[in-house]
C-alpha cells in the first residue's frame, strides 16, 4: 500500500471516529466546550506543523480570509455537530457528514463555479433522498429531525467554507490552516467564555476524548488531508468521502451499541450512492 493511500486511510479513521468521541466528550462537556477544546488543541498541532515545515508568517492581506474560515468552517460547524449529536446517534452523524461533497457541488453551480451534468443532479436527488431516510431512523431519539438539521447546517457550513478559501488570496494550506485555526481557537474560548454552559467535568474520559478530537479529526487530519492533496491531488483524496460513513456506522454499532435499524444501512448506502453518481464526469465525447 502507498503512503498515500496510508494517509487516505487515516484521515478516514480519523474523521470517521470524531462522531463516536464526540458522543462521549458530550457525557462531560457541552458542545460549546467540545468546540472550543478541540479547535486549541487543533491550532497548537497544526501551527508547530508550520514551524517545522517553514511555511513563513501569515499573510495580513488574507485577514478576510483566515476570519471568514474560521467562522464557517470551524467555529460554527464545530458547535453544531456536537449539538446535534445530542438527538442522533453518531452513525448517523457521520454518513450526514458524508454528503459533503454533493452540497459542495450544489453550492458551486448556484454560484456558476461549476455546471452539473444530468447524472450528477440525480446523485444530489438520491443523497437527499438518504438524508432523509437517515432522519427518519432515529425514532428512538427525541428531537431527531433538529439534530440532524444541525448536523446537516455543518455540512453546508464546510462546503461554504471551502467556496469561501478558494477566492482567498493564501493558497499555501499548512499557513492558511495554522492561522485559520489559530483564529478559530479564540474565537471559540471567547464564546464558551461568554456562554452560560455549565463548565465539562474533565473527568479522565472527558479529557482524554477531547484531546483525541483536537490532534487527530482536528489537527493531524489537516496536515494528512494536504499532504495527500499534494501526492496524489482532490479527486484521488475525495474517496475518503465514501469510507466515513461507513466507518461511523461500524463505529456506531461496535463501540457505542449504537442501534442499527434497517433504515439506517439504506440510508447510508443511498448517500454512497449519491456520490458515485455526483463524482462521476459526463463522457468525452469523440473527436469529430
Amino acid at each position: 500500500m502507498s503512503a498515500a493511500w496510508v494517509m487516505l486511510v487515516g484521515i478516514a479513521l480519523a474523521w470517521g471516529t470524531s462522531f463516536a468521541a464526540m458522543e462521549v466528550a458530550l457525557e462531560g462537556a457541552g458542545p460549546l466546550a467540545i468546540m472550543a477544546a478541540r479547535l486549541v488543541i487543533g491550532a497548537l498541532c497544526v501551527s508547530l506543523a508550520a514551524l517545522v515545515m517553514r511555511v513563513g508568517r501569515p499573510m495580513l492581506s488574507a485577514w478576510w480570509q483566515y476570519l471568514g474560515v474560521a467562522a464557517i468552517g470551524n467555529c460554527i460547524p464545530f458547535f453544531l455537530i456536537p449539538w446535534g449529536q445530542q438527538a442522533v446517534s453518531s452513525s448517523v452523524a457521520g454518513a450526514i457528514m458524508g454528503t459533503m461533497p454533493l452540497v459542495t457541488a450544489a453550492l458551486a453551480t448556484a454560484v456558476g463555479i461549476e455546471r452539473l451534468a444530468r447524472r450528477q443532479w440525480g446523485g444530489l436527488a438520491v443523497g437527499f433522498v438518504g438524508l432523509l431516510v437517515l432522519a427518519q431512523s432515529q425514532t428512538q431519539f427525541s428531537g431527531a429531525l433538529t439534530g440532524a438539521v444541525a448536523i446537516f447546517g455543518a455540512v453546508v457550513c464546510y462546503a461554504l467554507s471551502t467556496l469561501f478559501a478558494r477566492i482567498g488570496p493564501d493558497h499555501n494550506p499548512v499557513r492558511a490552516a495554522s492561522a485559520t485555526l489559530t483564529l478559530a481557537g479564540l474565537m471559540g474560548c471567547v464564546a464558551f467564555g461568554v456562554s452560560d454552559e455549565p463548565r465539562p467535568t474533565l473527568a479522565a474520559g472527558t479529557a482524554l476524548t477531547l484531546v483525541y478530537l483536537g490532534v487527530l479529526p482536528t489537527g493531524l487530519a489537516v496536515v494528512l488531508y494536504f499532504k495527500v492533496v499534494k501526492l496524489r491531488g482532490p479527486v484521488f483524496l475525495s474517496q475518503v468521502n465514501y469510507m466515513i460513513p461507513v466507518i461511523a456506522l461500524v463505529i456506531g454499532w461496535w463501540v457505542m451499541r449504537d442501534p442499527v435499524v434497517v433504515a439506517l444501512p439504506v440510508g447510508i448506502a443511498l448517500v454512497l450512492a449519491g456520490l458515485g453518481l455526483a463524482g462521476r464526469k459526463p463522457p468525452a465525447s469523440s473527436p469529430r
